[in-house]
């Protein structure tokens, strides 16, 4: 098994004492910040991309049972509860394969979408929120969400409509952060929730506002 470098080995002392008190404060009292990505969606022109060894298949409702065949590392948590919820929800899962096993994956929704302990995230109507991604250790560093995102795109715009893409990710997760400049994605604003036993105050700055961005627990 690989084994990763530390938080601080990787991004130093001051981000590992930042992430430290965000993660403190999100366990001792709810409050969750994250910085929210926006990207526009082009329409891809060309053949799709080719990676030497990996395929990639965009799973769409009505897929459920093709995707749990291949979600075969339990590393995944891809659970068949969660992936037939979402992809009954209308989302879909572009995921990279090696021998018909998944190795890699990332999610997209075009409706309201749960976060966490009953918090939902809202966007525009024009948007599609990018979520959920993953890879597996073995296969880091290979830069499959570059390679492979004409696929996303492309079905995003020409099938859903969707001509804005909008993202959040917690502001300790650099990895991810790193990814999301480097696919293009641009720091808008930021947004967050404190959530704390009946508590919920939810909060975004006018960057995240401006793109309809917004947390929220559906009524009862």
């Amino acid at each position: 098994m690989i084994k990763e470098p530390s938080y601080r080995a990787r991004w130093g002392l001051a981000a590992t004492v930042q992430a430290a008190i965000l993660r403190r404060l999100r366990r001792w009292v709810g409050l969750r910040i994250y910085g929210v990505y926006f990207q526009p969606l082009e329409w891809p022109a060309g053949p799709d991309p080719v990676v030497p060894g990996f395929s990639a298949r965009l799973f769409q409702p009505g897929e459920a049972e093709a995707l749990i065949a291949c979600a075969k590392s339990p590393e995944l948590d891809l659970s068949e509860a969660f992936v037939r919820d979402a992809l009954g929800k209308g989302d879909v899962c572009l995921a990279i394969l090696r021998d018909g096993a998944i190795v890699s994956y990332g999610w997209c929704a075009f409706t309201p979408t749960h976060d966490e302990e009953g918090v939902f995230v809202g966007f525009g109507a024009s948007y599609r929120y990018a979520y959920n991604w993953f890879t597996l250790p073995e296969y880091r560093g290979r830069h499959f969400l570059r390679a492979f995102k004409p696929i996303r795109d492309r079905y995003c715009a020409t099938t859903r409509g969707c001509t804005r893409s909008i993202a959040f990710i917690a502001l300790d997760k650099r990895s991810s952060i790193r990814t999301a400049l480097a696919i293009g994605q641009r720091r808008v604003g930021t947004a967050g929730y404190l959530k704390c036993g009946p508590i919920f105050w939810p909060f975004a700055t006018a960057g995240a506002r401006e793109h309809g961005f917004y947390f929220f627990i559906p009524p009862r």
